[in-house]
């Protein structure tokens, strides 16, 4: 998929172990495919964020984890509360550890 990539984007992926690159790569490329519009930037000092019209995702990997931290996860279907953890509010959730889901 064709897309401009962020540099900072491209350093903080490159740094992680292969298997949090690959989770971010996937989760990277899942984003610009739902929208080409969709631009890459850092945030927080090194977090990568996708936005379009404000923020969409965001991206944070931990010791043995990465968050997906997914903005207005209260106005998507969620019929599994994963992605606002059961509440009804629109903030940014994480969902579950995905390295043992992708």
């Amino acid at each position: 998929m064709d897309y401009t990539k962020d540099p900072r984007v491209d350093a903080y992926i490159d740094a992680l172990p292969a298997w949090q690159q690959a989770i971010c790569q996937q989760v990277r490329e899942l984003v610009h495919a739902a929208d080409p519009d969709v631009t890459e930037t850092i945030k927080r000092t090194v977090q990568p964020y996708f936005v379009l019209h404000g923020n969409i995702c965001a991206l944070l990997a931990a010791k043995d984890h990465v968050n997906v931290f997914m903005y207005d996860g209260g106005i998507v279907p969620d019929p599994h509360n994963i992605i606002t953890a059961g509440h009804s509010n629109k903030q940014p959730a994480p969902w579950p550890s995905v390295r043992a889901r992708l």
